[in-house]
């Protein structure tokens, strides 16, 4: 049966947009080149803190909010429906200060947080240590915010590609998309090799490999691979109760003890691989942060690539191709913004009039610089 609409791309980003629009009744085809979740999805970090990694932007951090709320809600449903935990938990994010400079930036950023209506706690050292004794005693002091929360990604992942499957979603692996198909100013469908695809909306989710899709309106460096190296280990106790930002990376603890700690931020293109200088950085960040952490055996490292954008904001709606949607370009947030990007995508598909946040995501803008 001919799909309404094709999604290219089987990350969370992909299952969230097919679910989403097959619960309006869609008939959806997702086409993925590997398995879904094997690249950005399955090895980020899970952290819903746009309070920490937006501050400075009041439009990201309104969109990180708004996100962060629909994956509580989101949780619940899916717990409800599968009976599938993902691992959400408003575990509070902290961010510590190594010096007087550091200090000044927390106390700057706590006050632009509550001028948002963020609530945040400036702590003192000895409060950081009553609340996280497995800081780094050299931090002065430490902003906590206790409404950001966390994730375990492939979870989620594979909560929403259930989801999307009990709601009619057809998922399609080892499709590679050879060219998006347009004529007379409108998507038709897409190019698989020898096989042709029709559709009359194509949502493009590729992630860092979305602008190499040939038929695209962008050139490759409009979204662009950033690499990020990883490390995971393990500690019992649980070494942290909050995700913990500090010395430039952070260390996510799990309820069950599991410990990620990252990451690196390269421009290297598509050049995957984990690098002696890479591992040196998170693990000096890591143990800037938590010097207990010197003694814990590495269980495992990796690299992904983030889809990096010039402006810094994801690419999501319409482009001025007819039918022609994309849901990439989200960098550090990909898994923040997934269930926004889905919505935001089923109300531009319903024609729905687009808001300030959903003009200033359009891809439009990128295409009008190109000309």
């Amino acid at each position: 049966m001919r799909p309404d609409v094709i999604v290219v791309g089987g990350g969370l980003m992909g299952c969230s947009v097919a679910y989403r629009l097959a619960k309006d009744g869609a008939r959806v085809l997702v086409l993925e080149r590997s398995v879904p979740g094997a690249e950005a999805s399955s090895a980020a970090a899970g952290i819903l803190g746009p309070s920490v990694e937006s501050f400075e932007d009041a439009l990201a951090l309104q969109l990180g909010r708004r996100s962060r709320e629909l994956h509580a809600e989101l949780a619940d449903e899916l717990d409800e429906l599968f009976g599938v935990d993902v691992g959400f938990r408003r575990c509070g994010v902290v961010e510590l200060a190594f010096d007087e400079e550091e200090i000044a930036a927390l106390d700057a950023q706590a006050s632009t947080l509550r001028l948002h209506g963020v609530r945040c706690d400036r702590w003192s050292r000895e409060e950081l240590m009553e609340e996280e004794p497995a800081a780094n005693s050299d931090a002065l002091g430490a902003l906590c915010i206790p409404e950001d929360a966390q994730v375990e990604p492939k979870k989620l992942l594979s909560a929403v590609a259930l989801g999307a499957e009990h709601d009619g979603v057809t998922f399609q692996s080892g499709s590679t998309v050879r060219s998006v198909i347009v004529e007379g100013g409108r998507v038709r469908g897409v190019q698989l090799g020898d096989q042709v695809i029709e559709a009359d909306r194509l949502v493009v989710a590729a992630g860092s490999w979305t602008t190499l899709i040939p038929g695209l309106p962008f050139d490759s460096e409009t979204i662009f691979p950033v690499r990020g190296q990883m490390i995971a280990t393990e500690t019992r106790p649980p070494i942290f109760r909050r995700v913990v930002f500090g010395a430039g990376g952070y260390v996510v603890t799990r309820p069950d003890g599991r410990v990620l700690c990252g990451s690196t931020m390269e421009r290297v293109g598509f050049q995957r691989g984990i690098t002696f200088g890479g591992m040196a950085d998170v693990i000096r960040k890591a143990t800037r942060i938590a010097p207990g952490l010197r003694d814990a055996a590495i269980q495992e490292h990796w690299s992904s690539f983030r889809p990096g954008t010039p402006d810094g904001l994801p690419l999501v709606g319409e482009t001025r191709i007819e039918g022609l949607f994309l849901a990439s370009g989200h960098h550090r947030n990909g898994i923040l913004l997934a269930p926004l990007t889905a919505e935001l995508i089923a109300e531009a598909m319903a024609g729905k009039p687009g808001s300030r946040e959903s003009e200033a995501l359009s891809p439009k803008r990128f295409e009008e610089a190109q000309g």
